[in-house]
């Protein structure tokens, strides 16, 4: 009865049947009764400290509860063992567009174990709270959604329709999140393959312990000297800088000056000219946020790709930046219209040559503003229908002519 009134709950949402393997026949394993995520990342000659202290400092960012998201906490820190645990609260977003938003609160338990040359990850407990403003919502466990049993269809050669979509979404979460631990390690990209992982927690002490308060990590910023950042060999003409050093007055480069925004990739990529924004410090990094309509056609490309750039030019190149604001890249190719030369950063996000300021972003958050987050009466009149979403990116790299 319950899995009916899922599916009839959920109809009017979108229908996902996709063929990737990735999703298919054994890519959500089950363990004692529990659906688990497991893989163990390589970190070279790295020490159990060292590799203790660097996911500590990622896991103590991440983990801050907020307004928002208030189940977030670090609740297990042992240096001895090497054992990290966490409670995560986010969300699987299924999609979204101007006049609609479908999306579900995701909880999980996450355990790190850490040892020298590498360290074992396992992702478990996994929960759902799905349309928590439509009557309360309902609530599910990835036992009885996610599943080979129901996230696929009869014969396992698709995602099972509407409900697949949690599959697929959970499944994304979890590599994005094991990329993040290994990025933390200074680590290449890992393979999404589930890679059986040594147990994580001694058998005397339980699997995660009672919470408790978390010590406070100083953690570095991971652009705050230029060391940490991408080599500028692939930025000819351009100087490199911290974000420290970012010249000129934001908000004048925003009203009186010109930026655009891009994102993508050499194998797609597209700018639009922005105007809202700012520059400022979140989980103690340098980051740089923006605002993108979802109808516009940037906004995909700002949703799949990690990173992104905000590009300024002087008034020589007005009409440039004007052409890619009122233009879209579903009609054609901006780039060309607008003459500007594109290059390539060293981290593969893309700029423009005729700009005296690059930033370069990795997306750290982001959030859709309705009209209803709006508190000011004379901004709700002058706005009365609009909606944006914020992006929110840490700046991994500033070049300046």
């Amino acid at each position: 009865m319950k899995k009916l009134f899922l599916l009839l709950f959920m109809l009017p949402t979108l229908v996902w049947a996709q063929d990737d393997a990735k999703y298919l026949a054994g890519a959500v394993p089950v363990e004692e009764g529990y659906v688990t995520f497991k893989q163990t990342i390589p970190a070279g000659s790295m020490s159990q400290n060292d590799i203790y202290d660097a996911v500590l400092t990622w896991a103590t960012q991440k983990y801050q509860a907020t307004q928002q998201f208030p189940n977030n906490k670090l609740v297990t820190q042992d240096k001895n063992t090497g054992e990290i645990g966490a409670i995560g609260e986010d969300f699987l977003v299924f999609s979204s567009s101007f006049l609609s938003l479908d999306r579900s609160r995701f909880y999980y338990q996450l355990r790190i174990l850490c040892k020298a040359g590498a360290c074992d990850i396992e992702l478990s407990r996994l929960r759902y709270w799905y349309e928590e403003d439509r009557n309360g919502g309902q609530r599910y466990r990835a036992e009885e959604l996610i599943t080979d049993e129901y996230g696929l269809n009869k014969k396992k050669t698709k995602l099972a329709r509407v409900i697949g979509k949690f599959r697929e979404k959970t499944i994304d979460y979890k590599d994005e999140l094991f990329k993040e631990i290994a990025n933390a390690l200074g680590a290449s990209a890992i393979t999404t393959k589930v890679i059986p992982a040594t147990p994580l927690v001694p058998a005397t002490q339980p699997a995660v312990q009672s919470p408790v308060t978390p010590p406070v990590v100083a953690a570095t910023p991971a652009a705050n000297t230029t060391a940490s950042l991408p080599n500028a060999q692939n930025m000819e003409g351009f100087k490199q800088i911290t974000p420290e050093q970012i010249p000129g007055n934001i908000i004048k480069m925003l009203t009186n000056d010109y930026m655009i925004i891009t994102a993508g990739n050499d194998e797609l990529f597209n700018p639009m000219a922005g105007g809202w924004g700012g520059l400022g410090n979140l989980y103690n990094r340098p980051v740089a946020y923006c605002f993108i309509d979802p109808s516009r056609y940037t906004y995909g490309l700002m949703q799949k790709n990690d990173t992104y750039t905000l590009t300024f030019y002087t008034p020589a190149y007005q009409n440039a930046v004007q052409y890619c604001g009122t233009h879209s890249g579903r009609d054609g190719n901006k780039v060309a219209g607008s003459g500007l030369t594109p290059i390539t950063t060293p981290s593969g996000s893309k700029a423009f040559a005729e700009a005296w300021l690059v930033i370069e972003c990795k997306k750290i958050a982001s959030q859709l503003l309705t009209p209803s987050a709006t508190t000011d009466p004379n901004v709700k009149a002058q706005f009365p229908d609009k909606r944006t979403e914020l992006f929110v990116g840490e700046i991994i790299g500033v070049w300046t002519k």
